[in-house]
């Protein structure tokens, strides 16, 4: 388990680093959620963000996933952000491929 947590993590790292040159676009938040995964040593929490945006008329969801280690730290990460506008790096050829990236976010993520 931990190991598939380390390897979501990984491709986070990969695909933000792809997405610095994709287009942006305006988006918002259209859910947000905290999940507890047991571990056999380990309470791990995993905030998901499901977000939507437009691409030339076109409409497409996505969703950021992180992990935490305390659950009071995912809650605080996901709080408020129900239909809040974020800003939304989408492929240009594959417009339905897309990432969030904190730097786009005006004063990035919340701590």
């Amino acid at each position: 388990m931990i190991l598939l947590i380390i390897r979501g993590a990984a491709w986070n790292q990969v695909k933000a680093l792809l997405a610095r040159g994709w287009l942006t676009h305006q988006g918002t938040v259209e859910f947000v959620s905290v999940e507890e995964r047991r571990t056999r040593y380990k309470n791990l929490y995993i905030a998901r963000i499901d977000y939507s945006y437009s691409v030339n008329g076109e409409y497409y969801s996505g969703y950021l996933e992180r992990v935490f280690f305390r659950e009071n730290s995912a809650d605080r990460f996901v709080a408020n952000m129900k239909g809040q506008m974020v800003f939304v790096r989408s492929n240009p050829r594959h417009p339905e491929r897309s990432a969030l990236l904190g730097q786009d976010q005006p004063g990035g993520w919340p701590a």
